[in-house]
């Protein structure tokens, strides 16, 4: 487990999420991938709670962390029997289980106690094809090597749940943030949104600087039903940074899992040559 590292850049990123009252995110901020998804399935009415603790104090937690450096060992068990946790943006809930959670209408658990959501699933399976060999980790540990954040922050169980026009207002809103130099940083994006890019008409390109390449897109996205990779490199012929447009990770194929894990494997080898010869 490596040290996490706080830029002035991140800083500078916290200080803008604190003005503007903008979730920032999660996870290692010196990591080399960043997820970005449509936004957190909370109830804020039903779990008011949980909204507070995730979205609403993320970045004072981010600016605690960074004036304390704080580091993944830090960060409490939160299923310790031992004391009562603190929850830490840097390592949210960390201890669960790499199972998914299922609960009934009540809210009751019926299934995987102490796991998590699909997505966090589907991150961590991810996680593990790139850093672990493909070997299935026993705990949600995907925070230590991604970054994550959502386009959109008014959340809801289902995306279904919050009207479009707020959906809307938030990720308009949310843009300043995401043109932070920051959220440019990272060799690998992947933008786990599916149709919101459309929906909600986000210039990708401009907004990351990054160019469409439709031929190697198409090529990865052979096979797949209803499901698609575009990619996007900084520079086609010698790249640098890549990002992926995809599905929302909620409820996808194993095959799309497995080629996303393949594609950062793929990338990042090529990332560490460059880095050796310059």
């Amino acid at each position: 487990m490596s040290n996490v590292i706080y830029s002035s850049k991140f800083k500078e990123t916290i200080q803008l999420a604190k003005d503007k009252e903008l979730f920032l995110g999660t996870g290692n901020p010196n990591a080399k991938i960043l997820f970005i998804g449509k936004e957190a399935a909370i109830n804020i009415l039903k779990s008011s709670e949980q909204h507070k603790r995730e979205v609403i104090n993320n970045a004072n937690d981010w600016e605690n962390n960074f004036n304390n450096k704080l580091q993944f060992s830090d960060v409490d068990n939160w299923f310790s029997r031992d004391c009562v946790p603190t929850y830490n943006p840097l390592y949210p809930y960390q201890g669960q289980r790499n199972t998914v959670e299922s609960r009934n209408e009540k809210g009751d658990i019926v299934r995987g106690k102490e796991g998590t959501s699909k997505t966090w699933y589907n991150y961590q399976k991810i996680a593990d094809i790139v850093y672990c060999s493909n070997l299935k980790s026993d705990l949600i540990n995907f925070h230590e090597n991604a970054f994550i954040t959502e386009l959109n922050q008014v959340t809801g169980s289902y995306s279904k749940d919050v009207p479009k026009k707020l959906r809307q207002e938030s990720i308009n809103n949310r843009i300043e943030l995401l043109r932070e130099s920051f959220f440019k940083e990272f060799p690998i994006t992947i933008v786990a949104v599916g149709h919101y890019v459309r929906d909600f008409n986000i210039d990708l390109q401009g907004l990351f600087e990054m160019k469409f390449h439709e031929e190697r897109s198409n090529k990865l996205s052979q096979g797949l039903n209803k499901e698609y990779i575009n990619v996007h490199y900084d520079n086609i012929e010698k790249p640098t940074k890549l990002l992926i447009h995809t599905n929302q990770l909620s409820m996808v194929s194993n095959d799309l899992i497995d080629r996303l894990g393949q594609i950062c494997i793929d990338f990042l080898k090529s990332f560490e040559k460059s880095l050796t010869y310059k």
